[in-house]
Formats: structure tokens, C-alpha cells, sequence
């Protein structure tokens, strides 16, 4: 199992890296939201636009047919089942009827009539109604609702029209009011009643259905809103993991740095730096806990002759080869690096110099049996191995070291190949 992202840099600061990614969802989340949003918007404008341009068409086809049916003053119908005279022209004092020499009767039909009854067999058609109405009607039926005396009231204000959808759960409507301004085919039937040309009649009256158009608009909503969530969702997803990729990057290069940085690159034993930064924290626990500390310094016999016999890439193989014999004589929390070019340093806290001794004993008995060849090239090294343990009176890590490279200094004018101890 994989670890999280927020808990494999030790290195890096998880709060800023935790914060960052939870910045990032956010903003793409917001963006996302925001392109939704804004498409949805101009879904319900291009709707609304669509079907204004319905109620545009209609109003249309009213002023035609109102101007065709007072280019021939009015249209006369035969009266048959059904068809009634308009009483409120004979109000008016116009006969709306004729009699013909075969004894039909003809009625006529103004352009308000027309309008009526087109708008009954379109609202039984297709569900559209459409009517003039006017603030001082002569037919009762012209009279206006509240919504188109508000429309209305916004012409005299010089609003060129007005819209506005109904919220009826059964049955939305687009309310579509244009005003009608009086003319001379107005004049005729609505004379008395002190209106010139040009002023507000009354206003032409649209509605249109829209609850299919709505359901239509929330399917495409829905399937929007679907994939929004689901962009974001694969987005958030790619980032995380693009971003856990690149944590998992940046921490085994933290790795490889830090490794770089306390490790000798041959040996792959701590670097001289390390082994005496551990050497001083030992020290000074040794110190404040009043337990032993040895130290082993460690000199490889001869080697400038191996370099010069067999060349440094054979050295270099001798020098891999001695790490890990020691580091498979040591105890696991004992220290081995590498201080100089043939030259190591073995850190055993809480040793007695008994065990010290015996341990670097150990090293170089293991050393000497080891054989390294590479090609035709064969050789058995030696090494020579000085301790030194801590005192009471020692002033820091110096004098340890000093004592341990006199000892192994002595071990080398001994003969080498051996150890000295304190």
C-alpha cells in the first residue's frame, strides 16, 4: 500500500504541500462551477430568447392579419351554426349584418374578432394564446389581467415591451406585452373616447407555454451539472496522483541528497563528516550518562603500493571490500565511515576496552583472511587497528582521536597487521 502524499516527504513541509493541493482542488473546483454556471445562464437566456422570438412571430402575424382586415374593412362571413354577430359593434351603431338577395345573411368580422378567434384555434393547436386588450375596452373580454396592466404601465415609461415567465408548477408561461398605439383603424370603433393617433390604445398580449421547453433545459442542466461533477472529480483525481508522483520524486531525491551528503560515495560507510558528528553526539551522551565509549582508528597496510601495483580502480575494489568486512564484524548499533583514503574510523558506545579490543581483533583476523581479485590480479591485505577509550579528564573528542591514532600509529611500528590498545 502506497503511503499518503502527506506523510512520505519528512523532509518537505507537509502543511504547505497539504495546503497546496487543497488549493488547487478548491480552484479547480471553483472554475469548473463557474464554467456550469455560466453555461446554465446562458441555456436559460438562449431559452428565453428562443421562445421571445416565438412570441415575436405571433405578434407579427397579428399585425399582418390586423392590417389585411382593415385594407378591406373588415371581412364579411356567412352566419351559420355557430357564428354570431359582434353586439358590440351595433352598441356602436354599425350593423354588422347584410342580407344577400339569396337570403343568406352576412356577418362581418373587424380585426379584433379575427384575432379572437385565431387565438382559440392556435390555443387549441399548439397551447399559444394571443389577444388585443386595451385599458378602455369596448368588448369586456378585452379587458386586461394584472400582469398586462403592469406591462401597461411600463409603456408609459417608454419601455418597448415587456416579458416575464409565469411561475404556475402546472402550467409556465411566457407572457409576451407589445403596446398598441392607435391608428386611424382604431379610430372608427373607439371614437368618443379621446384618442388621438399615437397614444397607448391598449397592448397585444402573447402566451406561450413553456413547461416542455423547461423540462428540456433541466435535462440539459442535469446532464451538465453530471459532468461537471465528474470533471472535477478526474481532475482533483489527476492532480492528486500527478502530485503524489512528483512528492514521491522530490522525496527519493531529498534521499539521495541526504545519502550524498552522510555517505562516502565508494563505501557507502559514513563520510567523515557524519561519523564525527556521531562521534561528538556519542561522546557527549557518554559523558552525561557516565558510560564507556571506545573508538577504533583503522589504517588499510601498504596501500599506496596496491594503488601503484594494481591501480586505483583495484583500490578502490579493496577499500569496497574492507567496508563490508567490517560492517559484517560490528554490532548493528555500532558506527563505521570512512575518514580519509585508506583510513576509517569504528564508533562502539557503551564498550568496555576489553570488548573494544576484541572487536577490532575481530576486524583485522577477518581482513587478513579476505582475498580480492578482479581479473589476473590477486591480493591479501592487512590493516593495523588502534583503540582508545574515553577518560574523565578528556575535553572533547580530540583527545579520543588522538590517543586512537597514536595506537594505531604504534600497531604500524609494531609490524602492522595488528592491534593497539589503551
Amino acid at each position: 500500500m502506497r503511503p499518503s502524499i502527506f506523510n512520505i516527504l519528512p523532509m518537505l513541509h507537509f502543511k504547505r504541500l497539504e495546503s497546496f493541493l487543497i488549493s488547487l482542488c478548491i480552484l479547480i473546483s471553483i472554475f469548473i462551477a463557474g464554467i456550469f454556471v455560466y453555461l446554465d445562464y446562458n441555456t436559460s437566456q438562449l431559452m428565453v430568447k428562443r421562445v421571445r422570438e416565438q412570441a415575436v412571430a405571433y405578434l407579427d402575424l397579428i399585425n399582418h392579419t390586423k392590417e389585411w382586415n382593415f385594407d378591406y374593412g373588415g371581412v364579411y362571413v356567412e352566419k351559420t351554426h355557430g357564428v354570431t354577430s359582434n353586439i358590440y359593434l351595433g352598441k356602436l351603431g354599425i350593423n354588422p349584418d347584410i342580407s344577400c338577395a339569396d337570403k343568406r345573411v352576412l356577418t362581418i368580422r373587424n380585426h379584433a374578432i379575427m384575432t379572437s378567434e385565431i387565438s382559440h384555434r392556435s390555443e387549441h393547436a399548439e397551447g399559444v394564446m394571443f389577444r388585443m386588450i386595451s385599458l378602455r375596452p369596448i368588448n369586456p373580454a378585452n379587458t386586461p389581467d394584472a400582469l398586462e396592466r403592469k406591462a401597461i404601465a411600463q409603456f408609459s415609461k417608454a419601455k418597448p415591451e415587456f416579458q416575464e415567465i409565469t411561475a404556475d408548477p402546472d402550467q409556465p408561461t411566457f407572457r409576451y406585452v407589445t403596446p398598441l398605439y392607435a391608428d386611424s383603424s382604431c379610430l372608427g370603433c373607439h371614437r368618443g373616447l379621446s384618442i388621438h393617433e399615437g397614444d397607448i390604445l391598449g397592448a397585444v398580449s402573447i402566451s406561450i407555454p413553456i413547461r416542455d421547453l423547461l423540462n428540456e433545459t433541466r435535462q440539459i442542466r442535469l446532464i451538465r451539472l453530471l459532468f461537471a461533477i465528474a470533471l472535477i472529480g478526474i481532475l482533483i483525481a489527476v492532480t492528486y496522483f500527478m502530485t503524489l508522483s512528483l512528492a514521491n520524486d522530490l522525496n527519493d531525491a531529498q534521499t539521495r541528497l541526504k545519502t550524498m551528503a552522510l555517505t562516502d560515495e565508494l563505501t557507502g560507510l559514513s563520510n567523515r563528516r557524519q561519523v564525527m558528528a556521531r562521534l561528538e553526539e556519542e561522546f557527549q551522551r557518554a559523558i552525561r550518562l557516565g558510560e564507556s565509549i571506545c573508538i577504533i582508528s583503522l589504517d588499510i597496510d601498504h596501500f599506496k603500493n596496491i594503488n601503484d601495483t594494481y591501480g586505483h580502480q583495484f583500490g578502490d575494489l579493496v577499500l569496497q571490500k574492507l567496508a563490508k568486512c567490517m560492517q559484517n564484524c560490528v554490532r548493528p548499533y555500532d558506527i563505521v565511515g570512512r575518514v580519509g583514503g585508506e583510513e576509517f574510523l569504528i564508533i562502539a558506545p557503551a564498550s568496555p576496552p576489553e570488548e573494544a579490543l576484541l572487536l577490532a581483533e575481530r576486524i583485522i583476523a577477518t581482513i587478513r583472511q579476505e582475498t580480492i581479485s578482479e581479473g589476473t590480479s590477486q591480493v591479501h591485505i592487512t590493516a593495523s587497528a588502534g583503540v582508545s577509550v574515553i577518560k574523565h579528564d578528556d575535553a572533547d573528542i580530540t583527545d579520543l582521536l588522538r590517543r586512537a591514532d597514536r595506537a594505531m600509529y604504534q600497531a604500524k611500528a609494531e609490524g602492522r597487521n595488528r592491534v593497539a590498545g589503551p
